[in-house]
């Protein structure tokens, strides 16, 4: 029977319990220090740098990277935040291994007994290039973990020659006596090796130098690592028990990548420019060639592939979303399924009506028989921050069993939300539509709320704490009652997704904005409708949507692609709801993405010079800059930043990591990276401080992060 594998439940996880042993039940929460700490400083310019991870709340969304046992249904799925242990037999998730950010690399051990893990740590250093360019330090470490149970059993980051280079590739040799891994990223003029080092620790790692424009591999099995120049006419296979050259396969062509099958026995070469013979395959034990071509459309690129242990069936999985099926005797194609899509919610090229839900191509990263070769497992990759699945599939007629799904970003990250006295905040994203309430003291999940049959993407206290607004892509909002959980009414009328809502400052009523091109005003007493504002017959976006402290005037934004050649057009406009006019403000530069707390303030975007800005808005149509500002590293575009309460910090983020502004007299000064040492990732996408001032919560990879100053 088909199973649909939506959530296991949303758990609490800290820095503290981070390599401890793991009995991962649903719902169990991992809480740091006592049940009840004392209040937080608030943040400021003077502490800032000391901001810690206090607690993430999710598990995160699958990366695509999956590893299994050789003789189980167990088999290993790296999130955002972890790794989740997956049982293909059962459908379910059987434990998860907390680490704070997403690893790079997996692999299980033959005996099925140990489970490696890369992860890319920041050191909060910024660092110069051969070229000159600053980037940000990472620390390398393997993580080494035991199976079933997911319990710590060592930590490497001491890799001596081998240092300096993310880690993507990493398998156990055969023996389970060593760890073998690239070293392929350090810098143009730094010399790529393949390395290994052993996993009980006790002996120095060892590696071989290999060509600097060389293309690299190591086996999922641990046997073969290989390499190709640009110039070469040969693939290189070196044995990992002591990196001698083996053997040297001969190329008729060149390529981009190097791929093996899992079992090693096969290994591929592939293009991404002449799609006439998009990937050649030679069996690695006689060199002989043995499949040329796929996939089945020439704009597909293959990213992954496995063979049968007959040797007679090949299955592709493509940047397109497509697993295809091949006859390794004849070449010709058997099957073709297309099952990998995110949905997008755009504007584009679709003149008229709401903005349709789009079905957009995710790549396929890992195509894997399992050992019975009953089942063929198919993950995809974090496409566009699109929603994620790893899917069995029966061999025989390649229909799904199972779908293992994480959140449900899809074009937007998960939305958050504080209480207004900051005790909680609430957290959508989930596909089911679930909404999770957290005390943010402790950690703890304290309410659920259950109703949206779709993904809820908003959510909303009201100012005086007593419900809680939330938007969904089943078309209607829901309004809670915030101490009980109790569902108080839904509210129907858009005719597509719910993008945006915010309750009036006097709670008495709320607005929303849908992909159907209105905003509709509604009653918070009793759910009534009290009336729609029409947007236009065409793809308008609602962008940013707010209430100024009058409690009459609301502030939109929105957005349509009429086409290439035109690209983005907006509107930002002042709606005035005691008498229905309407105005632009902030002309054409300015874009807003959040107002402070009482509405004097606002931070955005200018489109003219590409920088960050803040501002004062009177509400009237006119808007004054006070201060821009930028990232002065890289060239990267900051995320939505956030103002504190007190209106003297501004944090934003980009790849660098998290930035933070001290705002004053109408002037901004850059305090620095905040280079927190926990395993999180860099930055998010947005950011948000609690009303009091003493938490900063961002969001990243379907992850909602929250951080604070400890009490000195």
């Amino acid at each position: 029977m088909k199973k649909k594998i939506w959530k296991t439940g949303i758990r609490l996880i800290t820095i503290a319990a981070m390599l401890i042993p793991l009995s991962m039940n649903v719902g169990k929460v991992f809480a740091q220090g006592s049940d009840e700490p004392s209040t937080l400083p608030e943040i400021t310019p003077e502490n800032i740098q000391a901001l810690e991870l206090l607690h993430w709340f999710g598990e995160g969304a699958y990366t695509g990277d999956i590893a299994q046992q050789h003789d189980g249904s167990i088999f290993a799925a790296a999130t955002t935040a972890g790794i989740k242990l997956l049982d293909k037999e059962s459908g379910e998730q059987t434990a998860f291994i907390p680490i704070g950010s997403q690893p790079t690399a997996l692999a299980i051990s033959a005996d099925d007994s140990m489970l490696a893990a890369v992860v890319n740590l920041r050191t909060g250093e910024l660092v110069e290039n051969v070229d000159g360019i600053t980037y940000m330090q990472y620390k390398q470490q393997i993580q080494l973990y035991s199976l079933p149970d997911g319990e710590s059993l060592r930590t490497f980051q001491d890799f001596g020659e081998c240092e300096g280079s993310n880690i993507w590739a990493i398998a156990f040799t055969p023996d389970g006596s060593e760890l073998v891994f690239e070293r392929k990223y350090a810098g143009r003029d730094d010399a790529k090796r393949f390395c290994a080092l052993a996993s009980d620790g006790e002996t120095e790692i060892r590696s071989i130098e290999v060509a600097q424009d060389g293309i690299m591999a190591i086996s999922p099995n641990g046997e073969w690592a290989a390499s190709i120049s640009a110039e070469a006419d040969a693939i290189s296979l070196y044995d990992t028990q002591n990196f001698n050259l083996v053997k040297e396969i001969e190329i008729v062509r060149g390529g981009s990548t190097l791929l093996f099958s899992q079992d090693g026995q096969y290994i591929g070469l592939n293009s991404y420019d002449d799609n006439a013979e998009a990937i050649q395959i030679w069996d690695v034990q006689d060199g002989a060639l043995v499949f040329s071509g796929g996939p089945s459309t020439t704009e597909d690129i293959v990213h992954a592939f496995d063979v049968d242990a007959s040797g007679e069936n090949l299955y592709l999985g493509t940047q397109n979303g497509h697993v295809e099926t091949y006859s390794i005797a004849s070449g010709e194609m058997i099957a073709q399924v297309t099952l990998f899509t995110w949905t997008r919610f755009s504007p584009i090229a679709n003149p008229g009506g709401a903005i349709p839900a789009e079905e957009q191509p995710s790549t396929i990263k890992k195509v894997m028989l399992s050992q019975d070769e009953a089942s063929l497992i198919v993950s995809d990759d974090l496409s566009a921050y699109g929603q994620t699945h790893i899917r069995v599939l029966a061999v025989s007629d390649l229909k799904e069993n199972l779908d293992f799904n994480g959140p449900c970003v899809n074009s937007e990250e998960p939305a958050f939300a504080f209480s207004p006295d900051s005790s909680r905040i609430a957290l959508v994203g989930e596909p089911d539509g679930e909404v999770a309430i957290y005390n943010v003291q402790n950690g703890e999940r304290t309410m659920t709320l259950d109703g949206h049959t779709r993904v809820a993407n908003q959510v909303s206290f009201s100012p005086d704490g007593e419900m809680i607004a939330t938007g969904s892509d089943d078309n209607t909002i829901r309004l809670w009652d915030a101490q009980s959980g109790e569902l108080l009414y839904t509210l129907e009328g858009h005719q597509a997704r719910v993008n945006r809502l915010v309750f009036s400052p006097d709670s008495s009523w709320l607005v929303s904005g849908a992909d159907d091109n209105t905003l509709r005003r509604w009653n918070a007493a009793d759910g009534s409708l009290l009336e729609t504002l029409e947007l236009g017959n065409e793809h308008w976006r609602v962008d940013f949507l707010d209430i100024l402290a009058d409690n009459t005037s609301v502030v939109y934004r929105i957005s349509k692609y009429p086409s290439p050649y035109i690209g983005y057009l907006t509107k930002q406009m002042i709606w005035d709801t005691s008498s229905g006019e309407q105005n632009a403000i902030g002309g054409s530069d300015i874009h807003i993405t959040g107002l402070t707390m009482e509405n004097d303030l606002f931070v955005g975007f200018t489109l003219s010079g590409g920088k960050r800005a803040v501002g004062t808005f009177q509400g009237d149509g006119s808007m004054r800059i006070t201060a821009t500002f930028q990232s002065p590293y890289g060239t990267g575009a900051l995320s939505n930043e956030t103002i504190s309460p007190d209106k003297r910090l501004i944090v934003s983020g980009n790849g660098f990591g998290l930035h933070a502004w001290e705002y004053k007299e109408d002037a901004l000064d850059f305090l620095g990276l905040v280079a927190t040492q926990e395993a999180m990732p860099n930055y998010g996408m947005d950011y948000l401080f609690s009303p009091d001032g003493e938490y900063l919560v961002f969001t990243s990879g379907g992850v909602a992060y929250l951080l604070g100053v400890a009490e000195q």
